[in-house]
């Protein structure tokens, strides 16, 4: 008889993966095998959330605004919704019609890697395709509309990782789950990339100054605060730049990594033009903002497309 795992969902703000019952892993905070998920994950993420949070008041890179609690009330009702009232039902729907279909060998399996050199690879492709994707929320202006919502911070710290429009949040569940189902990563493989990806991101919005030597050894392989805000830039041509989810390498590769010199850094600015008033925090302005009229292009215009 052919087996069938169960699935369940795997939330980590900003993405959904599918997880089997054999999607425990070492050093990854998931339920063990046969076991019921529980609220580890959920402990974890909040307990991450906290620590990032409570080191930018130790070392901030850059002053906080009057208007930090009303951006935080914004970020964190999107990040609700997002991962909940909208997506769950859409992108559950999705993700169980595949899982339940009969096991069989995928594109991944045909190489008969090893173990350990599969996983490696696993979570190099999945960020290459995070990659991908990011600069198709650029390219597209019916994918921009959405994806502004996360770029129309006008201020960028750890919250500012959960400012994320529902519909792209459907978008990337979509796309993503459609190519790892095709590709068959194994659950535990998706797992890892997830948690990885989660935490560098929470770092890279972070309002966190870095000790220099420390950001120089990180930013030669992952996305850094310095790194990643440059990408939050109100100038197009850098906003347009350094798409890297969780590694800076596909950047690199790609010619569209930027950088600031360190005595221009502290003049960088934040957010869109036309969304700049402290309404477009609140929850119900940001959810109709892809709607609202706009007074200029979408950042990747014919004259800064990479």
């Amino acid at each position: 008889m052919t087996r069938r795992r169960l699935p369940i969902i795997v939330a980590v703000p900003g993405s959904w993966f599918l997880a089997g019952q054999s999607a425990a892993a070492p050093t990854i905070p998931l339920p063990e095998p046969g076991s019921e998920p529980g609220l580890l994950p959920a402990l974890v993420i909040l307990g991450l959330l906290a620590a990032v949070a409570a080191t930018e008041l130790i070392r901030p890179l850059r002053i906080r605004s009057g208007a930090t609690a009303r951006r935080w009330v914004g970020n964190l009702s999107l990040c609700v919704l997002s991962n909940g009232v909208f997506v769950l039902p859409t992108v559950t729907a999705f993700a169980a019609a595949f899982a339940a279909q009969s096991e069989q060998e995928r594109l991944f399996d045909a190489f008969g890697m090893p173990s350990p050199v599969r996983f490696v690879v696993a979570i190099i492709v999945l960020d290459a395709l995070a990659y991908a994707q990011h600069r198709l929320l650029h390219r597209f202006d019916v994918l921009w509309r959405f994806h502004a919502v996360h770029h129309s911070d006008s201020e960028v710290d750890v919250t500012t990782t959960f400012r994320h429009h529902p519909v792209e949040a459907i978008f990337n569940g979509a796309l993503i789950g459609g190519v790892v189902l095709v590709l068959g990563f194994s659950p535990a493989e998706i797992a890892a990339y997830t948690w990885v990806s989660f935490v560098v991101e929470l770092l890279a919005h972070a309002n966190l100054a870095l000790p220099s030597w420390l950001g120089a050894i990180l930013g030669r392989l992952v996305v850094t605060p310095e790194f990643h805000h440059l990408h939050h830039s109100r100038a197009k041509t850098e906003a347009n730049a350094n798409f890297g989810q969780a590694f800076s390498i596909w950047d690199a590769l790609f010619g569209t990594a930027r950088t600031r010199s360190p005595e221009d850094r502290p003049r960088l600015e934040f957010g869109l033009d036309e969304f700049r008033g402290l309404k477009f925090h609140l929850p119900h302005y940001l959810l109709a903002q892809p709607l609202l009229p706009r007074a200029s292009e979408p950042i990747a215009n014919a004259a800064s497309r990479s």
